[in-house]
């Protein structure tokens, strides 16, 4: 796609973005590639080149919780995945994570829920935010879905308890096998079912229940914009494609949006979509 193509096409985008009553993002491992965070499938990603992890994860975990928090706070036991886990904690949020939020604070997006667990929306300032997979900074009763910083775990023995109702403690990320937590998956139900305008940004939509958020919009007669550097699944179905990367797509979308949103008299989104 060419620099000329592309801003036709976000001059489209911006226009169904403003035409929309609720707009919610749905942000992949594409958004968090600029900050330095490897994705897991593709050519280059971790899956790929070190091979997924068991399928069985969860249930692994419920049979020896104790063995699996020793491993989890050893960072020698998994030397291949550490530099994952590096480059997380080295990674800062991007242009394409302050486009959302810049969007979110003007009004226009409604909600994110973000497939990533690195932590990089709620640090860029993302407030109306689902992390349906979780995030690694955070710790989970497996019970009442209660969620606490990791660092404030005392922890004596293994596995830790909940302190409110005396579950059992796990990592937030969602392992496989493991059940969406209720709560997350609720919240995003609810958002997608509000949804009129969807932005996929940098995600395969290919793996459930994400996946299905999309194609619920697009049945509903909502429409549907991918951001992505690659074809995915839903590439046929979208309204509008921004074949470029996250940082750039979402910045240019932002600022053209956000162009036609400027205040004329009252609040809120008065004036949207005028320009």
């Amino acid at each position: 796609m060419t620099r000329t193509e592309l801003e036709e096409r976000v001059e489209e985008a911006a226009l169904l973005v403003s035409e929309s009553e609720y707009v919610v993002a749905l942000c992949g491992a594409g958004v968090s590639v600029e900050s330095g965070v490897p994705t897991f499938r593709g050519p280059d990603g971790l899956w790929t080149r070190l091979g997924q992890p068991s399928t069985n994860s969860y249930r692994e975990f419920l049979d020896d919780p104790k063995s699996w928090w020793e491993q989890y706070l050893s960072r020698s036991a998994d030397p291949a995945r550490a530099e994952f886990r590096d480059a997380i904690e080295r990674a800062e949020p991007n242009a394409g994570h302050a486009a959302l939020v810049e969007l979110e604070r003007a009004g226009v997006l409604q909600h994110t829920i973000t497939q990533n667990v690195d932590d990089l929306h709620r640090r860029a300032g993302s407030r109306k935010l689902t992390e349906i997979h979780g995030n690694r900074t955070l710790v989970r009763c497996i019970g009442c879905e209660a969620r606490w910083p990791r660092e404030q775990i005392a922890v004596e023995e293994y596995p830790p308890t909940c302190a409110q109702c005396g579950g059992m403690v796990k990592a937030d990320s969602v392992m496989f096998g493991e059940p969406i937590p209720h709560g997350a998956l609720e919240t995003s139900l609810l958002e997608i079912e509000r949804c009129d305008c969807i932005l996929l940004v940098g995600t395969s939509a290919t793996v459930m229940p994400s996946a299905g958020f999309p194609r619920k919009v697009a049945e509903r007669g909502g429409c549907v914009i991918e951001i992505n550097t690659e074809e995915t699944g839903m590439t046929e179905q979208a309204d509008v494609v921004l074949r470029a990367s996250a940082g750039e797509a979402m910045r240019m979308l932002a600022r053209r949006v956000l162009e036609s949103t400027r205040p004329s008299t009252g609040s809120g989104r008065t004036g949207f979509g005028s320009s």
